[in-house]
């Protein structure tokens, strides 16, 4: 899970973020990645091209645009359980 912070880091810093995160190996041991809402909608777009860009695993899942973290309204993801994402309903259901 991905979570724009608060903070709202301009484009080319989210770019140096990922980048960090690709070069460690992380997006080629998940099954997916979830990210969060940007606060206000800040860089929406922009966010959302880098991810495409730079996450070389086409066939790795993203859903974007998650109501969980700082932007409101907020979503609990529980920590330790498994998920599962329905694409075509839609929704998000917990193993709980």
């Amino acid at each position: 899970m991905l979570e724009i912070d608060e903070e709202k880091p301009a484009p080319d810093l989210f770019r140096k973020m990922i980048g960090t995160l690709k070069r460690y190996g992380i997006f080629d041991v998940l099954s997916g990645v979830w990210v969060g809402k940007p606060q206000n909608e800040t860089y929406y777009d922009e966010y959302k091209k880098i991810l495409l860009e730079e996450i070389s695993n086409k066939d790795l899942s993203i859903v974007y645009n998650l109501n969980i973290g700082h932007a409101a309204p907020r979503c609990i993801i529980p920590f330790g359980v498994d998920g599962e994402v329905n694409a075509g309903k839609q929704v998000i259901i917990f193993n709980c």
